[in-house]
């Protein structure tokens, strides 16, 4: 099997050396940034019709990731979509996000600058703002209309607005009216060129550019025919003017939408980093590893997850090459910290960015996770890392390793799966000879001198370890840790049993499943499931970490496994509810003025069990399975609400929120 695994890299390098598309001469490596896309798609989600961020949020933001995160590297404030203003410059180029923002982007760049900061923006440089009547908006350097640059086709009569709700994550017919400059007409080049200067010469040194698809073939693989195709030759000569101006103006160059045909050539030879995979959107495991897994699209996105996205896609991307972008990361939305390390590991360990999106109202205790100076090391390196093989159904898949600049070797082992996994390497196989120390890069502990290392993964779990000759003498240590027996309803809570051979404490964490752990007890929260238990322990200064051993146990509870908000204030959306004590919630639910309808269900597609007929702020619901009345609520004031509901009892009760008042 190990011989099979060198065979298979060794052909997809010769392959590689045969078709590569023009090598990436920038030597950039990808940004550590916040983002405001967590602020915009909730509300989306819940049909907030306006969904901009304002000024104080966005300064609340700013401050949070000045405090928190910049020491750590992440030194930029991206501003996403959803923007409405049409404050245009003289050469037609949008100055502000909102109609309501009372500075422009240029004051935002210059406050950034002065605490160390730098603004991104999201745009696209082919897109025109002005109505096809316009006569007095000039192309930078000419006395050519911007307007002359309309094919009338697209034009409406609402060219003017067309593309000011800049972005709806791709899934609303609403973002196919953009109007797009058509590159073979006089005044383009200087129209797309001026447009990236436009923002460098305030301060700008990252944009985002989204739906170049929609404009290459005018089609989109959820929504059908999207508008006009341009085609790729247009598409390849836009990508190669929007280049060489963030070459001339030093701006770093990611395209948020590409479809990749021809394994990417064209985005090989333009783009700085290229987005792998979907929206995150809700977020969570499935968006992260699972959504479509294994199946190629012919568009984009090719590949729905980001781990399937990072996989594939990994021999594109190194050192002075294109990079791989997993989009940003919402770490609120994963269900345990085992999760989250996972998440922000994969993307580090690929070469990604790290797109902060998590607020400060949102991240709860988790923002730890992207405080890890040995991980994010990674980035500073400009580290890249190739898993054994590109196929992402193949299990060795999950296996990465990579060079740091100095020499060490970075291995991270990754599960998918839904039950443990083994993961185990010879080090000699990645290139690596004779005896290295091994350190665990999230125990921040020092495993001791190995030449392979064998390790049972709890599902979704995943290790990285920095491998080095550098001579680190410690004793090793193992764990042994007693099996944990099957739990039900009203049986105790089980207690957790581990020795170290180094007679140090044991820790314990739930790596996955519906239980919490104080001490050594576990506390089962009585849903259904599968509970994935790690024992650690992580050495002293004599001592190495020892590897951690991971248990699995079924729970057999009395909750429903599961639990769904569904309403017409989020178009039938389901909203994934989180069981506190006896009781449902879900949070910042955005309810209209008038009579809203909803439901509760135990599946997010109506394939079980489902709950209605409640009328009320406070009511008891009833079961609805077959598709009897909904439950209905017509709430004091239009706002942000929290609902609970008990699956007992089946009472809900709708409290409104204070979610957006300003902060002191």
């Amino acid at each position: 099997m190990k011989n099979y695994f060198r065979i298979l890299l060794a052909a997809c390098l010769v392959a590689l050396a045969v078709c590569q598309a023009v090598a990436q001469t920038d030597p950039y490596k990808p940004p550590l940034y916040w983002s405001t896309y967590e602020y915009n798609i909730v509300r989306q989600h819940f049909g907030v019709s306006y969904n901009y961020i304002p000024e104080y949020e966005l300064q609340a933001e700013i401050d949070w990731v000045d405090a928190n995160l910049k020491k750590y590297g992440y030194n930029m404030i991206e501003v996403d979509g959803w923007g409405d203003s049409l404050q245009l410059n003289p050469n037609g180029y949008r100055t502000s996000h909102s109609k309501l923002w009372q500075h422009d982007f240029a004051y935002w760049s210059a406050l950034l600058q002065k605490r160390g900061m730098s603004l991104g923006v999201y745009m696209n440089p082919l897109w025109v703002h002005v109505p096809i009547t316009d006569t007095h908006t000039k192309i930078v350097g000419t006395d050519i209309n911007v307007s002359s640059l309309i094919d009338p086709s697209e034009a409406n009569t609402n060219s003017a607005n067309a593309n000011s709700d800049l972005d709806t994550g791709g899934n609303s017919p609403e973002s196919t009216a953009f109007v797009w400059a058509q590159v073979e007409r006089p005044g383009a080049e200087q129209y797309v060129k001026g447009y990236v200067k436009f923002y460098a010469d305030m301060g700008v040194k990252f944009i985002r550019i989204d739906f170049m698809p929609w404009y290459e073939t005018g089609v989109d693989h959820y929504l059908g025919k999207v508008g006009k195709a341009h085609g790729h030759d247009n598409y390849e000569t836009a990508l190669r003017w929007i280049r060489e101006a963030c070459d001339q103006y030093g701006v770093y160059l990611s395209l948020a939408m590409a479809n990749m045909f021809n394994e990417g050539e064209a985005e090989r030879k333009y783009a700085h980093m290229v987005r792998i995979d979907e929206d995150v959107d809700y977020g969570e495991w499935w968006k992260f590893s699972d959504k479509d897994r294994g199946h190629r699209f012919d568009l984009w996105s090719q590949w729905a997850n980001a781990m399937d996205g990072f996989t594939y896609w990994s021999y594109i991307s190194g050192s002075n090459k294109i990079r791989l972008d997993g989009d940003f990361i919402r770490m609120n939305t994963y269900a345990t910290d085992s999760e989250r390390r996972s998440v922000i590991s994969g993307h580090l360990i690929a070469g990604g960015p790290v797109g902060v999106t998590d607020q400060y109202n949102t991240i709860g205790d988790s923002i730890w996770v992207y405080q890890n100076p040995e991980l994010i090391a990674l980035n500073a390196d400009a580290f890249v890392g190739k898993p054994l093989t590109n196929d992402p159904l193949n299990e060795a898949s999950q296996t990465w390793s990579g060079q740091m600049s100095n020499g060490d070797t970075i291995v991270g082992f990754f599960n998918r799966e839904t039950s443990i996994r083994n993961r185990t390497l010879t080090f000699s196989d990645i290139g690596v000879s004779g005896t290295v120390s091994v350190r665990d890069l999230w125990q921040h502990a020092n495993m001791g001198q190995m030449n392979s290392i064998s390790v049972d993964l709890p599902a979704h779990g995943s290790m990285v370890l920095r491998l080095s000759k550098e001579s680190k003498t410690c004793r090793p240590q193992s764990i042994t840790f007693n099996k944990i027996p099957d739990w039900a309803h009203n049986d105790p809570p089980p207690t957790l049993s581990a020795t170290a051979s180094s007679g140090l404490p044991v820790e314990f964490e739930v790596a996955l499943g519906p239980a919490t752990v104080e001490g050594n007890t576990l506390h089962p929260t009585d849903q259904p499931g599968t509970i994935f238990v790690q024992a650690k322990q992580s050495g002293d200064d004599s001592w190495c970490a020892a590897i951690p051993q991971a248990q699995s146990l079924n729970a057999t509870g009395v909750h429903q496994e599961n639990m769904f908000l569904f309403g017409t204030f989020t178009n039938w959306t389901p909203v994934r509810m989180k069981l506190v004590g006896d009781n449902w919630v879900a949070e910042r639910i955005s309810l209209p003025v008038g009579t809203s309808e909803f439901k509760f269900a135990n599946t997010n597609n109506f394939s079980g069990r489902d709950w209605g007929e409640g009328e009320g702020l406070a009511a008891t619901a009833m079961e609805t399975t077959g598709g009897k009345p909904n439950s209905k609520i017509t709430p004091p004031n239009a706002g942000f609400y929290r609902v609970t509901f008990n699956d007992f009892s089946l009472q809900y009760v709708w409290e409104e929120m204070d979610l957006d008042a300003p902060k002191p």
